[in-house]
């Protein structure tokens, strides 16, 4: 099969899909990758490192979308790339689309087939997701740390404290990777840290693995409006499979924190977990409502983009190699549940029940197409 890479033009990305090892195994196996110029620059993967493994560079991003048979990226195609699908090549990436009626409506009204990273499932594990979950917890925290100076509007409290001050508080709403690594990453700092978490079975989990200078509270209205208004950092990350977030947490309760606190949203992909999230970019990454330092860019691990690159191409080529296995890809979703599972339209039909019930379109189910 033609594999396309595209060089990723969202603002402030710098990840690419697939390492130079991850693309020489491909075409070892027989597959032709074709890598837009310049890439995997940013990641610091030069056209020279794919070429020496013997994948193709082209200068025009049409010459690699009309090229291939699967476009593999990291984020949803953004305005500039929209017209490619019609029906396009299938799409293999990030596409968050519970939280994008149009980039939604775009691929279902060019009979597009569209396969999310994020929706790829394993044993109830989300193998592709999680790294990037990860980085964008680790993340949070060195971000809204930063912010807490009084040089970015912040409070001015440093999360160790010192001796004989108080540390400062960090408060998790949703105990998942990115919400675990969130909070290792702060405890780690020396911070007071909560993590508030819905699920009973996840709560007993983490008590077992976490360390006990760490709070694990049931996520309840009574102890999320009792702890935001005592933060001085809050981390929202709440993730439901396929699902646009839900706000768990006010406008109310967020006029109750105290000025100069920081919000990092990592949900904001699907959403948004908070009210007064609203999504931002890495050139201009934050604002302020109600006095409160909000942070909500949409693709957060692209700040770190080499690290991130690595994690994402070796979590995602077992699951691309599986998808380009047979000779077209609708064989390759017969045989592959977790791949099948993952595919959110296609052909223009809405085959995710959560997207499907998002935006009112009928719900078509993947299975009766491969028959």
């Amino acid at each position: 099969m033609k594999i396309g890479i595209p060089k990723e033009i969202k603002k402030g990305e710098g990840r690419v899909a697939l390492i130079p090892a991850n693309v020489e195994d491909l075409i070892n196996r027989g597959h032709e990758v074709i890598v837009e110029k310049g890439a995997g620059n940013i990641a610091g993967f030069s056209n020279n490192d794919y070429e020496f493994i013997g994948a193709k560079i082209l200068n025009s991003k049409k010459e690699i979308y009309s090229n291939c048979d699967i476009l593999v990226k990291v984020k949803e195609p953004v305005k500039e790339e929209l017209t490619y699908f019609d029906p396009g090549p299938v799409i293999f990436s990030f596409l968050h689309l519970a939280a994008n009626h149009h980039l939604t409506k775009t691929f279902v009204d060019g009979r597009s087939t569209a396969i999310a990273f994020e929706s790829v499932r394993v044993a109830g594990e989300a193998p592709i997701l999680e790294p990037m979950s990860e980085v964008a917890g680790k993340m949070s925290i060195i971000i809204a740390s930063y912010l807490l100076s009084p040089h970015h509007g912040g409070s001015g409290v440093l999360l160790g404290g010192s001796s004989g001050v108080y540390r400062g508080n960090v408060v998790i709403i949703g105990g998942g990777t990115a919400g675990y690594n969130a909070a290792m990453s702060a405890y780690g700092l020396g911070a007071h840290v909560t993590i508030l978490e819905k699920n009973m079975d996840r709560i007993r989990y983490l008590n077992e693995i976490m360390p006990k200078g760490i709070t694990i509270l049931k996520s309840n209205s009574q102890n999320l409006r009792n702890c935001v208004k005592e933060t001085d950092i809050l981390i929202g990350s709440v993730y439901i499979p396929d699902s646009r977030a839900p706000h768990i947490i006010s406008k109310d309760m967020i006029q109750s924190m105290k000025k100069g606190s920081v919000i990092v949203d990592i949900a904001i992909d699907q959403g948004g977990c908070i009210e007064t999230s609203a999504p931002t970019s890495h050139e201009d990454p934050t604002f302020v409502e109600d006095g409160v330092i909000h942070y909500c860019v949409t693709n957060m691990p692209g700040a770190y983009p080499r690290t991130s690159t690595q994690a994402l191409s070796e979590n995602l080529h077992p699951f691309l190699e599986k998808l380009v296995s047979e000779e077209d890809i609708f064989k390759s979703l017969r045989k592959y549940n977790s791949l099948r599972d993952a595919v959110n339209i296609f052909q223009g039909k809405v085959t995710s029940k959560p997207i499907a019930t998002e935006f009112d379109y009928n719900f078509e189910d993947i299975n009766e197409f491969l028959k």
